[in-house]
């Protein structure tokens, strides 16, 4: 039998019942944090360019657009949804995976919506999607050359949302290797290694596409079409069409349910490129500790990765996508008490203050953590502060908080995380109200969960 039917059987065969109350809990809380991020990035200048385009060639359907009075057919609907979910930098994440969610959790709710599915089946779809999509990014093993070369997360998280959808229309796994085989034809190319070019484009990893692309296929399937059904074998597989030199098949089967991947997933409490996460956290300790204000500092120093020296520094960002991947104005952010937490700010882009204070932040390349990134999926950082009486302070970490094994950001952080988002846009009652439908999913329908995103 064939990797592609191996795959496809394990998918078929996942049930809400054979999974751990803590993965479905984990799901739960994730289904919860992207509800909140699209929420809020409904609001941005990115979706509010995306959206209306997206209206002009949908005449309207089922599934919800968050924070507005829209419905779309799936497929636009995910597409706006994941669109707005990345525009606040706030969605999930896993290390040197980008975010996951992005290309499962949009398909799956407007799926869902579409189907009148139970709660239980979109829990299972989810967790579904994170499995399928993160043993194919683990098992697409390109070599330092090939990455530093080529790189795109949603060219294979594809899969993801395809995963998701075929799981809520209840495909046999039949159906799900022609899906699997049809979804590389609407994957977008591994473009990360151009996206950081000034000016940078709001589509980011192109998540939006990467749902509409999935549902597309799974579309094409249930009107009889059929796709490639060896998609992941050979030497002409997959992983050589996204560009990656090396592939260990082995790694999309290993322990499953066993190893569950969505609990390996972190969430962000930042709205900055993750990667810069340990940078914050290290500057955000020294402030905690000894109390100095932007004032008080002559210059700060910060020692990381060389690829973040390189793309995360440069002329001063001209929007927040710009702002997201750029260090000197994350830490300045913290320092004139406007962090990122709540998602990034337009007017801040002018602010002279912010500025004069990112001037002063310097970066060069930390001794080993190139190893410790490439090798070891950490994301080191050393933040050292010089204050203007000469004291210097300096603060060192490798694990983000939020990310596992780093300090933590739990169900009460996410769950406030959500309300910050979401009340500025719903109300608070509404809020409440759609947090604690949410996190009671498994006991409820989609459509009755999601009634209190209804906008007039």
């Amino acid at each position: 039998m064939s990797l592609t039917r191996d795959v496809a059987n394990m998918v078929a065969n996942l049930t809400y019942d054979e999974l751990p109350a803590h993965v479905c809990d984990k799901a739960k809380l994730l289904v919860l944090d992207h509800v909140g991020c699209m929420i809020a990035g409904s609001t941005t200048r990115g979706a509010h360019q995306m959206t209306p385009y997206l209206g002009r060639i949908d005449s309207g359907g089922p599934s919800t657009v968050f924070g507005t009075s829209l419905r779309f057919h799936p497929a636009n609907a995910a597409h706006a949804n994941a669109h707005g979910v990345s525009m606040l930098s706030l969605d999930d994440s896993y290390i040197l995976f980008g975010h996951p969610g992005a290309s499962i959790i949009p398909a799956a709710l407007a799926v869902a919506e579409d189907v009148g599915s139970s709660g239980k089946e979109l829990i299972t779809a989810i967790v579904g999607g994170y499995e399928m999509s993160l043993r194919l990014g683990t098992a697409m093993r390109p070599s330092e050359d090939r990455d530093r070369q080529v790189k795109g997360y949603a060219t294979w998280q594809i899969f993801g949302a395809c995963t998701a959808a075929s799981l809520l229309y209840r495909f046999t796994a039949t159906q799900i290797v022609d899906a699997y085989g049809l979804t590389p034809m609407h994957a977008p190319l591994p473009f990360l290694r151009k996206f950081h070019s000034r000016p940078m484009s709001l589509l980011k990893n192109n998540y939006g596409w990467a749902n509409k692309g999935a549902i597309t296929a799974v579309d094409l399937v249930r009107a009889g079409f059929h796709g490639n059904r060896t998609i992941f074998d050979g030497d002409d597989g997959f992983w050589a069409m996204a560009g990656s030199d090396r592939f260990e098949p082995g790694d999309m089967l290993d322990r499953w349910g066993e190893r569950y991947f969505i609990l390996e997933t972190g969430f962000k409490p930042f709205g900055v490129c993750r990667w810069i996460h340990t940078a914050v956290d290290c500057l955000r300790a020294l402030l905690s500790r000894h109390r100095f204000s932007h004032a008080d500092i002559k210059g700060i120093h910060v020692e990381t990765v060389s690829e973040f020296v390189r793309d995360f520094n440069g002329p001063w960002p001209q929007s927040t996508v710009e702002a997201a991947f750029h260090i000197p104005y994350a830490l300045a952010l913290e320092l004139h008490d406007k962090s990122s937490a709540t998602g990034l700010r337009e007017d801040d882009l002018a602010d002279k203050d912010l500025q004069e204070t990112a001037s002063r932040i310097s970066l060069s390349t930390l001794a080993g953590a190139d190893e410790k990134f490439y090798a070891e999926k950490r994301l080191p950082a050393r933040v050292s502060v010089t204050l203007e009486n000469g004291e210097t302070l300096s603060a060192e970490a490798d694990v983000p908080t939020g990310a596992p094994g780093g300090p933590a950001f739990g169900p009460a952080q996410v769950e406030a995380k959500f309300l910050t988002l979401v009340k500025p846009v719903f109300g608070e009652a509404n809020a409440v109200r759609l947090k604690e439908s949410l996190l009671e999913l498994e006991s409820l329908s989609v459509r009755d969960a999601l009634k209190s995103c209804a906008v007039a």
